[in-house]
């Protein structure tokens, strides 16, 4: 039995890296997937806002943005600084691809 979490990934690497290189390459499929499927129907369609300190937030990204604020926080008090670091990079993706998800939405209307 493998004494450390960091110990039983490196170990068995060639099983995590397939599986994170699979859900990354999910992750850009469907995000440009819908770029193909065109609908006879348009409606106007808003993302849910919330307002934090006078500043109007997507909810989405803001619940994702705390819950990656608490992986962090529960990695770096667990002495575990360089699988926080790589894995707080990893887990930031999908925050990344939220916040330019609505810029690019708020740049094109929908008619």
């Amino acid at each position: 039995m493998e004494k450390t979490i960091v110990q039983f990934i490196l170990e068995n690497i060639w099983v995590f890296l397939p599986l994170g290189a699979a859900g990354i390459l999910a992750t850009v499929v469907l995000f440009f997937l819908p770029r193909h499927a065109a609908s006879s129907k348009y409606k106007e369609v808003q993302p849910d806002y919330i307002t934090i300190f006078n500043r109007r937030m997507n909810a989405y990204v803001v619940v994702y943005l705390i819950i990656w604020i608490m992986i962090i926080l529960i990695g770096l008090l667990s002495d575990f600084l360089i699988p926080t670091i790589i894995g707080g990079i990893i887990a930031a993706v999908p925050l990344i691809i939220l916040i330019l998800l609505e810029y690019k939405t708020n740049k094109s209307k929908v008619s």
